[in-house]
């Protein structure tokens, strides 16, 4: 077990090495290499620790190690940078900030909560044991609150995405207070 550990430990350090190599270099070849990396790591990941633990080092090791890529790359930009840039004078803008206000608590509060409830309802779903659906939402709830943070964020029509979070999040708690517990 400890060989196989060493073996995904450096696997993953290599292809987010690969990764960053490619985005250096704009070499799109590289971070192929490096992406099939980290797919081959999650699997190795997954044999040496199970699917559970598995899947979160292999996801969890790259994105910390992508980190040690930026902070390389800050510190040549700083020194590299030497723009005088002029005074600027920073005006209220009230409507601005109450609006990213509202964003950041939407994504952060707002979504999550919803998500949690259409994640559980979705899991009871599931034709597996308890423990099981738990896991699995354990999994996918980031993924599915991620995917659809970045989606209301890139969205021009953001109203849209709340009433069909509301109404989403309020058919799952129906189901959930309703059917399963009814």
């Amino acid at each position: 077990m400890t060989t196989t550990i060493i073996i995904s430990s450096a696997l993953t350090v290599l292809a987010c090495y690969a990764i960053y190599l490619g985005w250096a270099t704009q070499n799109r070849r590289l971070s192929y290499v490096g992406w099939a990396g980290v797919l081959l790591s999650i699997v190795t990941w997954c044999l040496t620790l199970g699917v559970e633990f598995g899947v979160l080092i292999g996801l969890s090791l790259p994105a910390i190690a992508v980190w040690i890529g930026i902070a390389r790359h800050a510190k040549s930009e700083k020194v590299k940078s030497v723009i005088i840039k002029p005074q600027q004078i920073w005006r209220w803008q009230g409507k601005t900030v109450v609006q990213q206000v509202w964003h950041i608590l939407f994504v952060l509060l707002i979504q999550l909560c919803a998500f949690s409830v259409i994640v559980v309802a979705a899991m009871y779903q599931l034709p597996v044991s308890e423990p099981k659906q738990m896991a699995t939402g354990a999994i996918l709830l980031p993924l599915v609150w991620g995917v659809f943070a970045y989606w209301y964020i890139m969205s021009e029509r953001k109203v849209w995405h709340v009433v069909a979070l509301v109404a989403s999040a309020t058919i799952a708690g129906l189901y959930l207070f309703g059917v399963t517990h009814g």
